[in-house]
């Protein structure tokens, strides 16, 4: 993926982003190749190569930019409450039409848990001032697999709040939730 600074290719995949949200009001994601995005963009083949290598890493991009978004909004707020971590982590995807378009992709999902657990790792080091140890980083994966299926089961039922959401995690966690 294109991490330099150049404007005219910066612009470029801003361009190839806003093509493959374009084309996902059309078509599904499995379904959209680099030529339609090509072609919905207005850039050559070689152009997206040198940007991406592939579609997928389209999404990691988008990703990363919103889970840095996302981290800088939390860090900012001096957000430190569990609950208010994950009110916020939930209420950033849930409006977030983009996110949510990947992620109900199902070979999309290893890699939005992917990121997911770099956002984890970078908020405990923010909160704790330190690298995570082993039981963190197993903790951080509990996390993030636990946040993306409950997020999925609560966007198909939609029955309860996002404050509710949240509080049932939240008792989840302390092991309230089995008394």
């Amino acid at each position: 993926m294109y991490k330099e600074t150049n404007k005219t290719a910066l612009k470029s995949q801003k361009r190839i982003l806003e093509a493959l949200f374009e084309l996902m009001e059309q078509e599904e994601y499995n379904n959209i190749t680099v030529k339609n995005i090509c072609k919905k963009a207005d850039i050559s083949r070689q152009t997206f190569y040198y940007l991406f290598e592939s579609k997928d890493e389209i999404v990691i991009y988008y990703l990363n930019i919103f889970f840095e978004e996302l981290e800088q909004y939390i860090n900012d707020s001096q957000i430190i409450s569990l609950y208010d971590l994950i009110y916020n982590y939930f209420y950033a995807i849930d409006n977030n039409i983009n996110i949510k378009k990947f992620i109900f992709i199902p070979n999309i999902t290893p890699i939005f848990i992917n990121i997911s657990l770099k956002f984890m790792a970078n908020m405990h080091f923010i909160k704790t001032n330190r690298q995570a140890g082993k039981d963190e980083s197993y903790a951080h994966y509990f996390l993030s697999f636990g946040l993306h299926g409950i997020f999925l089961l609560w966007e198909e039922n939609k029955d309860i709040t996002l404050k509710n959401l949240v509080s049932i995690k939240e008792n989840i966690l302390q092991e309230k939730v089995f008394e």
